[in-house]
């Protein structure tokens, strides 16, 4: 689908260099662009293992974009390239020359994508953050479960992938809309502001008067369960769904407790003796919303 476009990535970590990895799965050639220094992805323990899982494949050059050659040598790829992400903080890349209304004269049908954390305007433009920090802001850190008190972190980072995601939804759609004008564009995400976006629903059950959406365990028809060797995920929310889980597991007497959040532990008594592999024997094909939760080392067999 995206064959033929060329891609200059100058983000560092996780959200660009996932945005641009999307993009190479559709066919894009992507040229991964370093400091001298190097992506600080690598200083992180395991660092470039991590490196070289998002960036596999991807031409790699290094420019020293804090000189006039190495910005010089840049603006002579951007003559030829359709899209550019950067990840920097707003204003870095207007203070080299570098930012949008800089490249559109050397390319103007190159797409330009700025990836933020609290986008290009208002007080915390300039912030810096990180994931967890844009989770916090967003309101969509509050909704984790607690673990000692505390919100717990998510064990992926959610905003980065969310951002790199969208990222590459606004690339792919102005490159649809230079097809029509033969113009590019700049296109902008702001982490924090995704992620306010991803909190639709809680605030909407805030609004109608309930805690939140109770989908993180409290009830039985949407709750993780111990079994005889590790867990498994119910997901029932629908009442034929539910139906058939409670006929499977020998607890018909359930199936008017789908929301109750005391049956959790008649449901859990039921499962606790068997082991992941008998329960998905005894679950088949039926439609019961029950999947076995699998360690990476299971997923990667």
């Amino acid at each position: 689908m995206l064959a033929g476009i060329r891609v200059l990535d100058l983000s560092r970590l996780l959200p660009g260099a996932y945005c641009t990895q999307l993009l190479q799965q559709q066919g894009a050639d992507v040229t991964k662009i370093e400091s001298p220094s190097g992506d600080p992805i690598r200083a992180l323990p395991a660092g470039e293992a991590y490196f070289e899982a998002l960036h596999r494949g991807q031409q790699r050059l290094t420019l020293d974009l804090r000189s006039e050659n190495g910005r010089e040598a840049l603006r002579q790829r951007i003559v030829d390239a359709d899209v550019l992400v950067e990840g920097f903080r707003p204003g870095v890349m207007e203070r080299m020359e570098l930012g949008y209304d800089s490249v559109c004269l050397v390319n103007p049908a190159l797409v330009y994508c700025a990836i933020t954390g609290y986008g290009s305007g208002g007080p915390l433009a300039k912030r810096a953050g990180h994931d967890l920090n844009y989770l916090a802001r967003s309101g969509a850190l509050s909704l984790m479960p607690l673990a000692d008190g505390r919100p717990a972190i998510p064990g992926l980072q959610v905003a980065d992938l969310a951002g790199g995601l969208e990222a590459a939804f606004l690339i792919a759609a102005a490159l649809a809309d230079r097809g029509r004008t033969g113009r590019g564009r700049r296109v902008e995400v702001s982490m924090t502001e995704l992620m306010r976006s991803w909190t639709l629903l809680p605030r909407a059950a805030r609004r109608a008067g309930l805690s939140g959406l109770p989908l993180t365990g409290e009830l039985p028809c949407y709750h993780v369960y111990a079994v005889a060797d590790g867990f498994l995920t119910v997901a029932a929310l629908e009442r034929p769904f539910w139906a058939e889980f409670c006929q499977v597991i020998g607890r018909r007497d359930l199936e008017d407790r789908q929301f109750d959040q005391a049956a959790i532990l008649d449901v859990a008594d039921a499962l606790k003796a068997r082991t992941r592999s008998e329960w998905m024997a005894c679950f088949g094909d039926r439609d019961v919303c029950v999947e076995p939760a699998l360690s990476l080392a299971e997923v990667d067999r």
